[in-house]
């Protein structure tokens, strides 16, 4: 049985029953004062649709069984009776909300389709002097939305096939974990190690590292990220992804209860979990630091976070921007885009 707070949840009017609040109450109240029928387990009121957030949700009170109880040799004593419930179903969003927007859209999208996102991805003989072999899976959850091309199937400090991935947010900075990653601060541990992306049509891309900004708790800003600068830009085939801030999703895109909350999540065996029935695999192994949450937006995928590491924020573009300083390019070239959600109620 679902539980939410009394003062999130709202009654609304049903197409099925338009059966008031008011009656439900005294429903319920006549239930704990006199039961229902012996043996009987039947609603007290009809069905119900009440809202918590953007969420609906059709609530039943359910009356329980009444429970006979008898002493040895001396008949039954008083019936005892359980306080009825209230069983909530999830039902939908309101059409108004970006959880409706994202739901009818991924339930349009998932037939036919997998979690698998490659459909060969390999370190040949010879790997990294030679570049991976790659392949998308063209049923995959995430092909074909703008912004997948952003997502890097290795590079070459992986410390296993997948672990530590690298995720495109400019055209000349890649982001991925802070932790294990070495001390805070600007440096040039990893200038000339090289890092893959793959167009649409499977052409293998190298991109060269060549400065980073590691970011971890410890330092002084308390983020945990790593920013890797590119030696050249991406080409238009690679498509960075949009960002989004934590604030603005968590106030217009909230979990309620059991309702359903899709989010595209890759780990380092190759695959997306899209956090619903039939489309959820494991993303918290050990190895998965940094790897992409994404926001299935209709057609596109918006990085609004890394595995337990840190979202987009204005710390991490000053620091792209000190990037492309001391690499002395034009830093306005290179800022992240940030979705505007404000067509959405909040919640």
């Amino acid at each position: 049985m679902l539980v939410a707070p009394a003062s999130s949840m709202r009654f609304i009017p049903s197409m099925r029953s338009t059966f008031p609040i008011c009656a439900i109450l005294v429903a319920t109240a006549f239930a704990n004062l006199f039961g229902a029928d012996e043996g009987s387990a039947s609603p007290t009121a009809p069905e119900t649709l009440l809202t918590n957030g953007p969420a609906v949700f059709k609530a039943q009170v359910v009356a329980p069984p009444v429970l006979s109880l008898s002493n040895s040799g001396a008949g039954p004593t008083p019936a005892a009776r359980s306080r009825p419930q209230t069983n909530l179903v999830f039902e939908g969003f309101l059409p108004e909300s970006l959880n409706n927007r994202i739901w009818t859209n991924l339930l349009a999208l998932t037939n036919g389709r997998s979690t698998e996102i490659w459909s060969v991805r390999s370190h040949p003989i010879g790997w990294p002097l030679k570049a991976p072999v790659v392949q998308w899976n063209p049923k995959s959850l995430l092909f074909g939305m703008k912004g997948f091309t952003g997502l890097s199937p290795c590079w070459e400090d992986e410390r296993a096939s997948g672990q530590i991935p690298v995720t495109a947010l400019t055209r000349r900075h890649g982001y991925t974990r802070g932790h294990g990653m070495g001390p805070d601060g600007f440096n040039n541990n990893w200038a000339g190690k090289k890092v893959w992306f793959v167009t649409e049509n499977n052409k293998v891309v190298q991109a060269t590292i060549s400065h980073a900004c590691v970011r971890n708790f410890s330092g002084t800003t308390h983020q945990d990220y790593t920013l890797f600068f590119f030696k050249d830009e991406l080409p238009p085939s690679i498509q960075p992804l949009r960002v989004v801030a934590s604030t603005n999703l968590n106030a217009k895109y909230p979990g309620r209860g059991t309702a359903p909350r899709p989010v595209f999540k890759t780990e380092q065996a190759g695959n997306v979990s899209a956090d619903i029935p039939g489309f959820t695999v494991n993303t918290w192994k050990g190895g998965d630091s940094g790897s992409p949450d994404m926001l299935p937006l209709p057609g596109e995928l918006v990085f609004s976070g890394g595995r337990s590491t840190s979202n987009p924020c204005a710390q991490m573009q000053a620091d792209m921007d000190e990037l492309c300083r001391l690499e002395k390019v034009k830093a306005s070239k290179y800022q992240m885009q940030w979705v505007d959600l404000k067509e959405f109620p909040s919640y």
